[in-house]
């Protein structure tokens, strides 16, 4: 079967088509390198270098006639979310429609990835599919409008879809860049021998999920829960101090952790309920936090990383 994944050179996008090459799939990677590595893109993958947001998406993806499309690319850095919102409304707004478009000209499953970002501030602390949504920033809202236009091209032209929320993905390899995890964040300040800098005091709740049962998650949903929302979470709580304190823990090394100003945008808590998950997917998470740390700080101070790199 041919599937495309945008995003395919990035964190996630190039462990999902390792994944989907190895059940045998043909796998087209899109990707626009801006965060992406071309070395990231497994061999047996074919590349196409383009944005999401490019005229031509649509028609590339017409005529490429892929049975599953996974959109995976997105602007996904809060910083510049801030500074430049339009950048988010171009990839993520516009770019999920050229995709959308691509998808019912070829009749393509469209599976997106989303986020807790779509809830900002929510008043719970357990987050259920039915939870309203009420984002902070330019960048969760940019995701709730591709969240409502892929449900609007389903109700118009019957473009088959499934909507995956993750919540805070980590593991080897994340960028500290985009929308990267507190751990990857904590992971290159340890590398570069500086002190983490914690926002605020920390207690700031996360539902931190690894990468490798996220590809999982994306891989299920090619044949189950088209029109469905979905939550991918690990459905446990982590405050920030906590991860802080774990990996000084894991540290060699003395490690200092400093308190700074807290960020407005920051949501206070956010953990993902993942009972739909398990119901349509048959997805539970496999990776306990303990574990799947140890693991993103071993790739972190592995003695090859430059091997390691190259390889998604």
């Amino acid at each position: 079967m041919k599937i495309v994944v945008t995003g395919g050179a990035g964190f996630i996008g190039s462990r999902l088509a390792v994944a989907l090459i190895g059940d045998g799939h043909q796998v087209v990677v899109v990707d626009d390198l801006s965060t992406g590595c071309r070395g990231s893109v497994p061999a047996g993958a074919r590349f196409m270098l383009m944005n999401a947001s490019d005229p031509e998406m649509s028609a590339f993806l017409a005529a490429e006639r892929p049975k599953i499309v996974y959109h995976l690319a997105a602007q996904a850095d809060l910083g510049r979310s801030l500074l430049d919102p339009s950048a988010d409304v171009t990839t993520n707004v516009i770019g999920t429609l050229r995709v959308l478009e691509g998808c019912r000209r070829s009749s393509a499953k469209f599976i997106l990835a989303s986020t807790a970002a779509v809830f900002g501030n929510a008043k719970r602390f357990l987050l259920s599919e039915d939870t309203p949504e009420s984002p902070v920033t330019p960048y969760g809202l940019s995701k709730r409008s591709a969240e409502r236009y892929t449900v609007w091209f389903w109700r118009i032209y019957g473009v088959p879809y499934t909507i995956l929320r993750f919540a805070n993905v980590y593991g080897p390899g994340q960028k500290s860049t985009g929308e990267g995890s507190a751990v990857a964040v904590f992971l290159e300040r340890m590398a570069r021998g500086l002190p983490l800098i914690i926002h605020g005091d920390g207690s700031q709740i996360r539902d931190f999920v690894h990468v490798d049962d996220v590809v999982r998650a994306c891989v299920l949903a090619a044949g189950k829960g088209s029109g469905e929302t979905i939550h991918i979470g690990s459905g446990d709580s982590r405050s920030i101090a906590e991860v802080a304190e774990e990996l000084a823990r894991l540290h060699a090394g003395s490690l200092e952790i400093r308190y700074g100003d807290s960020r407005p945008a920051d949501a206070a808590r956010s953990v993902f309920v993942n009972d739909k998950a398990a119901l349509i997917l048959g997805w539970t998470p496999h990776i306990r936090f303990e574990d799947g740390l140890r693991s993103a700080y071993d790739d972190a101070f592995s003695l090859d990383k430059g091997a390691d790199r190259a390889q998604p």
